[in-house]
């Protein structure tokens, strides 16, 4: 039952609500259920562990565990329960909430390097209405207060929670020597450019230039880096191979075991950085008990490779929460983690309700709270040197569930999804609006050199698709929603375009009835998007003018594409799904190439429909090939193949991988020139990376393929 099927039941203005439904009552519901939840352990559900295993109990905790996958579904689940019921009260009431955040920072208590001053925050009263940040003083956020808010203001308790507190410090173990890690004696090594002379290797993927989001298969030119899979899957254990790469010939130099963190029960390594001489693997780590104020943290790990043939661990950070994302930026690491507190502690027991560092506690002052909590989740975010990684450069957290995040050169943006109806902070009565649609919280980190200062938060209608839904460029921040109006129960989408101080400056909205976003594209002073119901409208803004955004183009065709990719001069690339125009239903894989010299004219210059139903390149951009200057496009798909026994009978259905290298030719449109079946499936998207004219492709797990791109010729398989 759905939030506008509600709607249209109490249109009627004799209805009554249950008093089941008031707010009181619906956080009782929540505390039954979240307790009938644990003791329900051995559902099967929700005895599965986060990689599908069956868990056994932490010995430390005798209780009932659930897991984070389990967790996360039992939350949602709930959260929609409850907007669904408060959406009654609301209704009837005929007024909805608006969000005021009202915070206050200065000096870290973590940090060496101090600093005192006061920051500021803009208010906003209705939707898109906003004002510059420094016009409003905010509000500090002590420790008593954030206890109020999220956990005493909170109506559920969970009993005998266990909380491991990263204090205690680490025993991560290097498995190749069986001794365990200890501090550099000196300073490590400075980061350096140790690549090879030449520039014809191919870069990571990544949305902004200079700011890179890290990969599991990397080169600098002259080596090559894979994280292989893991001896135990289920556990998230890994290993780094770094090979030096000599034309077809691959000579391996070391192996770096990447084991559990902490004595956790589970690890998850999600993206590695290699920094001239500096290697860092990213990730989190957590124990069964994944629930309210669980062991999860994320963590830094860096090495020095300075000699290839014997990396030297260096240091690991950590912090609170489970890893949502990590960014490397003029040498400095940037690392994102969310984490839920604890809802059953004491207001002396900071370390169950405020994010750590490192196994300290994070100084009030560096904790940004809104005065109305919307969902009680913390984002944390910490920064650290990567010349000298013994310490956290700088250290943020704000009370926000961020839904997605987008890095610039100069800033750290958060789309946090406002829960309108959060059953344990509900707004005071004169703080309804009249307004139906949903909306998200915008907020901005300003970073320089790890520096991280809070610059301010406004609000959007809708939520993004991705983090290609964000665009900063000449100091205003672009972006693309989707919203949902709850009154009409309609959807639509719009553009709007922000000053630095994140004040509304231009916006077109209403654009595309009864879509959704599928992908965007920011290039330049133009904005290009896909939206989709039955097809695939192609649109073109020009935002050469902040303050008058203009739609200019627009071109319609079946299915859509979910990723784009500028290549070349006037060219845009397209990876997606063909549909049946009739009823929207998705068929195969397909790419088009679109002619956007003349965004008035918007063309389809070629498009190839595969035999393939599915490509996580779509979702993955990370594992996407794209060079235009070198004509490669690059990516995997999975299809059905036909197998041939040793009778020569043919089999039916076996599931496959395949790397498919494409070239795009102006006469013939797409030219494929290699497909490379995979012998072996793997849940981490396979990728490829080029030297020169060598092409080598891992297939996510253990194995290195090579082919000359002089001719395309397979030159052999490297078992890592």
């Amino acid at each position: 039952m759905d939030d506008k099927f509600l709607r249209d039941k109490v249109n009627d203005d004799n209805i009554e609500v249950p008093e089941s439904l008031l707010p009181e009552n619906i956080a009782k519901l929540i505390d039954t259920y979240d307790t009938s939840v644990e003791n329900k352990g051995d559902d099967a559900d929700c005895k599965m562990n986060a990689q599908g295993d069956d868990g056994e109990n932490v010995e430390k905790n005798p209780g009932k565990h659930t897991n984070i996958k389990c967790f996360r579904g039992v939350a949602s689940h709930m959260k929609s329960f409850a907007l669904a019921a408060a959406a009654v009260i609301v209704v009837v009431a005929g007024a909805s909430m608006a969000t005021r955040i009202n915070s206050n920072k200065s000096s870290g208590e973590v940090h060496t390097d101090e600093c005192s001053f006061c920051t500021t925050i803009q208010e906003t009263t209705a939707i898109m209405e906003t004002q510059a940040a420094e016009d409003i003083s905010m509000k500090k956020s002590k420790y008593d207060e954030l206890y109020e808010k999220l956990v005493q203001g909170y109506g559920g308790f969970d009993d005998e929670n266990y909380i491991l507190n990263d204090a205690d410090g680490y025993t991560f173990e290097d498995e190749q020597t069986g001794a365990g890690f200890r501090e550099p004696e000196n300073a490590v090594a400075a980061v350096e450019d140790t690549t090879a002379d030449g520039n014809d290797y191919s870069r990571n993927n990544d949305q902004e230039e200079g700011v890179s989001e890290g990969n599991i298969f990397i080169t600098d030119g002259s080596y090559l880096y894979a994280m292989t899979r893991p001896d135990d899957v289920y556990a998230g254990t890994r290993s780094v191979a770094i090979y030096a790469a000599d034309k077809e010939r691959l000579t391996k130099c070391s192996e770096i075991a990447a084991g559990k963190v902490n004595d956790t029960d589970y690890v998850s390594y999600e993206a590695m950085y290699v920094c001239g001489n500096m290697l860092v693997l990213t990730g989190y780590a957590y124990n069964e008990n994944f629930v309210n104020g669980g062991s999860e943290f994320s963590f830094g790990i860096f090495y020095d490779i300075s000699d290839r043939t014997a990396p030297r661990y260096v240091n690991t950070v950590t912090q609170s929460g489970y890893y949502v994302s990590s960014r490397v930026k003029d040498g400095i690491l940037y690392l994102v983690s969310s984490y839920r507190p604890s809802s059953n502690c004491q207001p002396d027991e900071l370390e169950k309700y405020i994010p750590m560092y490192n196994g300290e506690i994070a100084g009030a002052d560096n904790i940004y709270c809104p005065e109305y909590v919307n969902d009680r989740c913390y984002t944390v975010i910490g920064s650290v040197d990567l010349s000298s990684p013994e310490a956290y450069k700088d250290t943020e957290a704000v009370v926000l569930n961020s839904d997605n995040m987008y890095v610039s050169r100069n800033a750290i943006y958060f789309l946090s999804y406002r829960l309108e109806y959060a059953w344990w902070n509900i707004q005071p009565e004169e703080q309804y609006s009249q307004e139906s649609k949903n909306k998200s919280t915008l907020m901005k980190f300003i970073i320089d050199d790890g520096k991280i200062e809070f610059a301010g938060e406004t609000e959007v209608c809708g939520s993004a698709d991705s983090q290609f839904s964000f665009s900063e460029y000449n100091g205003y921040i672009r972006l693309v929603t989707t919203t949902y109006d709850y009154a009409d129960g309609t959807q639509s989408c719009g553009l709007y375009i922000f000053d630095e101080n994140l004040s509304l400056v231009g916006s077109i909205d209403g654009l595309a009835e009864g879509e959704s976003v599928k992908s965007v594209r920011f290039l330049g002073d133009m904005a290009y998007f896909v939206t989709f119901r039955n097809t695939d409208p192609l649109f073109a803004v020009d935002i050469s003018q902040p303050d008058n955004p203009v739609m200019v183009g627009e071109i319609k065709l079946p299915g859509f594409s979910e990723y784009l990719h500028p290549y070349g001069e006037g060219k845009l690339l397209g990876l997606g799904y063909e549909a049946d125009e009739t009823n929207g239903r998705l068929q195969n894989v397909k790419l088009s190439m679109f002619d956007i010299s003349n965004p008035v004219e918007i063309k389809e210059l070629d498009r190839l429909q595969l035999d393939s139903y599915y490509s996580g390149a779509m979702y993955e951009h990370r594992a996407m090939l794209v060079n235009d200057d070198r004509n490669l496009i690059g990516f995997v798909t999975e299809e059905n193949i036909i197998d041939v026994d040793e009778a020569g009978a043919n089999i039916i259905g076996k599931l496959a991988q395949v790397y498919r290298l494409y070239s795009y030719d102006e006469n013939d449109g797409f030219v494929q020139h290699i497909e490379c079946v995979l012998d072996l499936y793997s849940y981490d998207y396979p990728r490829a990376d080029y030297i020169g004219d060598y092409l080598y492709i891992f297939d996510g797990a253990e194995n290195i393929y090579t082919y000359r791109l002089t001719d395309y010729k397979f030159l052999g398989k490297t078992v890592l």
